[in-house]
């Protein structure tokens, strides 16, 4: 079986190597001679699969992308030629959730919102959605599910209309974008939701850029009473709307779902799937490949109560993903860019193309993050069963 594996994909060899002869491509070389000789291609979003890249493909019997979304996967024309396809959806739930709960706790010491007080809206309740659920629960974080077609399934959980989601202190995006449909997502936050949110509420989009309106938040952001943004996905990315970079409280390059965990879990389920192709025996886990990291002590200010203290929780979820430390980087690298003038840079000299190329360098640079569950924490003696608890539903071990 010869397999075609993409070379960002981590630890792609390791994991597929005994599988079979295993041949590795730069995305930006690929060539259709590679593919006319694979059974197999385990690939990232990076590759762009449909008619014209890689067609025709007499041998190649499978596709499988080892991240969450299949938006650079024609599934539709590779269901007509009779290649069955995969992902590795919910690969980078949980990171997706700790990014969003470390911008809600942000924006809790910023004064923009109180999480003693305040409602989570959830526009996707799928791997994402669910996982930032489960967070909230960790957190006593009251939150409202929006998802129409979970909802029309008969998933049995309690939802909302988004029209309910906009009233909430935090709305968080987690929807994939579908262009066209009865459940269509392109431009789901449009003008008129814009117009509905207010200086007290958090906007945060972390699943696609185009699910929202640029246009129209870039109008509502130049109004009176805005609400606070933050995003991390641009529409036609890498090329982004230098605009949007100072009108936003928070900006970072599509990387909340770039933890050690999430990249490494992708692989994983990828390689389970070819596994079972090839009829072979799963044989590696995660925490063969994973560094395992020494334990952590804590302080906590109150260990006897029932729940951490806002303070603690704070504290000890913020050294382990602070999400402004990725908010400056981008700053850093993309502002100088951003507002450059025609004065200042000649009339012929477009920033864009400098911008785009340095959104991708963000993202492919991206700095070593972990989850909450590489942690073992060392707790004070006699900290309640309560806090043990709470730390363990955030992912957290506990040394013993």
């Amino acid at each position: 079986m010869k397999i075609l594996l993409e070379d960002t994909i981590p630890f792609g060899c390791e994991y597929l190597a005994p599988l079979g002869e295993v041949t590795t491509y730069a995305w930006q070389t690929l060539s259709k001679d590679a593919i006319k000789q694979a059974d197999i291609m385990a690939i990232r979003s990076t590759t762009q699969i449909n008619q014209q890249s890689i067609a025709p493909c007499p041998q190649l019997n499978f596709v499988t992308t080892a991240t969450a979304g299949t938006n650079h996967m024609d599934t539709d024309w590779l269901d007509s030629q009779g290649i069955t396809w995969g992902s590795a959806g919910g690969c980078n739930a949980v990171a997706v959730a700790e990014y969003v709960v470390s911008t809600v706790l942000q924006a809790h010491k910023a004064n923009i919102i109180n999480i003693e007080q305040c409602t989570v809206g959830i526009v996707g309740a799928g791997h994402v959605g669910t996982a930032l659920s489960n967070l909230l629960d960790a957190l006593n974080i009251h939150y409202k599910l929006c998802d129409p077609p979970l909802e029309a399934q008969g998933d049995s959980r309690e939802f909302y209309k988004l029209q309910d989601i906009l009233t909430c202190d935090v709305i968080s995006l987690h929807v994939p974008f579908v262009k066209s449909g009865p459940f269509a997502t392109e431009h789901l936050i449009d003008a008129d939701a814009l117009a509905q949110m207010s200086s007290s509420q958090l906007f945060i989009n972390a699943c696609r850029g185009e699910v929202v309106d640029e246009a129209a938040l870039i109008a509502r952001l130049s109004q009176e009473n805005p609400p606070t943004v933050a995003l991390d996905v641009f529409a036609n990315e890498p090329n982004i709307n230098r605009e949007l970079l100072a009108l936003c409280w928070q900006v970072t390059p599509h990387i909340a779902g770039h933890s050690v965990e999430g990249k490494v879990r992708g692989t994983q389920i990828i390689y389970e799937q070819i596994c079972a192709i090839a009829g072979k025996p799963v044989q590696k886990k995660l925490s063969d490949v994973l560094e395992v990291l020494a334990p952590t002590t804590v302080a906590l200010t109150n260990k006897d109560a029932d729940s951490l203290t806002t303070e603690d929780l704070t504290a000890l979820f913020l050294s382990v993903y602070d999400v402004k430390i990725d908010d400056a980087a981008m700053r850093d690298a993309l502002s100088p860019l951003s507002t450059l003038s025609n004065d200042t840079r000649g009339a012929t000299d477009d920033p864009a193309p400098a911008l785009a190329s340095q959104f991708s360098t963000l993202r492919k640079q991206y700095r070593v993050r972990r989850e909450c569950s590489a942690y073992t924490l060392i707790l004070p003696e006699g900290t309640s069963n309560g806090i043990k608890q709470q730390l363990m539903a955030l992912g957290f071990a506990i040394h013993q």
